[in-house]
């Protein structure tokens, strides 16, 4: 898989979920060699639905053999831009606009989550004034980069268990069992079976 050029591919299946709708849809997308498998997410309010949500996630991806996976979601934000060595922001054709006094930004994120990397790329959703909906993004700069995996924002921490190896054969660990009950859940299994929904590479 180019990295670089899933993570294009990724932000454009993102866009033209959210686009037309109130809310862009929270998923994440399992991307194994031949094949990629939509898991609609609930909630990541919480620690706890994150760290559900890491499990399951972690489950999926080793059950396919996946050697990345996509996390698409919603979320405010108050970063607008990236300061310079200097410490001016850059010019900003970043996500800001005059009559927004540093209010928090209406934010799509994309993250592609690999063996090494982490690629991040953020988006100010615009939406109708009438009716609220999304028509359009605009790339917010400071929300665009890729880290190291072992660098990434503490924000991530929840995926961090994503590419743990698997235990030694005949070993089985109280989390081994967890994982297997979770792709037994409706949820889970139905986004992982039948519902083979897109091939990104």
């Amino acid at each position: 898989m180019n990295q670089p050029m899933a993570i294009d591919e990724l932000v454009s299946v993102a866009q033209a979920e959210a686009m037309g709708e109130l809310d862009a849809p929270m998923m994440a997308i399992v991307l194994s060699s031949e094949q990629s498998y939509d898991l609609p997410i609930n909630s990541l309010e919480s620690d706890a639905d994150k760290a559900r949500w890491g499990l399951i996630l972690r489950a999926a991806r080793e059950h396919v053999e996946a050697d990345a996976v996509a996390v698409l979601y919603p979320a405010w934000t108050t970063i607008r831009q990236k300061k310079t060595e200097e410490g001016e922001a850059n010019e900003s054709t970043d996500a800001a606009s005059d009559d927004d006094s540093g209010g928090p930004i209406d934010t799509l994120f994309v993250q592609l989550h690999t063996r090494d990397h982490v690629y991040w790329r953020g988006f100010e959703q615009i939406r109708d004034p009438r009716h609220q909906r999304i028509i359009g993004f605009r790339r917010i700069k400071a929300l665009s980069t890729d880290y190291r995996r072992d660098e990434a924002p503490s924000v991530t921490a929840w995926l961090n268990t994503l590419f743990e190896p698997l235990p030694a054969e005949g070993e089985e660990t109280e989390v081994d069992r967890e994982l297997a009950d979770l792709l037994e859940e409706p949820e889970v299994s139905a986004a992982l079976y039948p519902r083979q929904m897109r091939a990104l590479h």
